[in-house]
């Protein structure tokens, strides 16, 4: 019995990283140090998380410039939005988060604007919603 099995040239296998949960929202600042110093955070980007949220966990805290205190002590003078004080860039051009162990965020990001959705989402819990879906 002489049985051909020919394959389609398109037939690909796709093998896609599984997706981790977001993490919980907090209110509390000190839940969220924790489970970031938890995770192998760097320790100078955890102590800048309580300055960063003086008026709570929020979107808009992250989004928000530096006062031109905080642009003189991390950024050297130039104002710049606060979530870019969590991120480090590599010799490629790309950055990379500082509260996530070092290597865990793998390529990291092209662009920094790119990094506030995985800061939002796997740091503190801050979801964007659709209102259309």
């Amino acid at each position: 019995m002489n049985t051909r099995v020919t394959l389609h040239p398109c037939a690909n296998a796709i093998y896609r990283k599984t997706r981790r949960p977001p993490a919980e929202y907090s209110a509390d600042i000190g839940v969220v140090v924790k489970r970031c110093r938890a995770n192998g955070g760097e320790e100078d980007a955890i102590a800048l998380l309580p300055e960063i949220f003086i008026d709570g966990i929020s979107g808009e805290a992250l989004i928000r410039n530096m006062t031109s205190e905080q642009a003189r002590k991390h950024s050297g003078g130039t104002s710049t939005q606060v979530y870019r004080t969590l991120l480090r860039g590599d010799d490629a051009g790309r950055v990379h988060c500082r509260l996530c162990a070092v290597g865990a965020d793998e390529g990291g990001w092209k662009n920094p604007r790119d990094a506030l959705r995985h800061l939002k989402r796997n740091h503190f819990g801050i979801g964007d919603t659709c209102i259309q879906w």
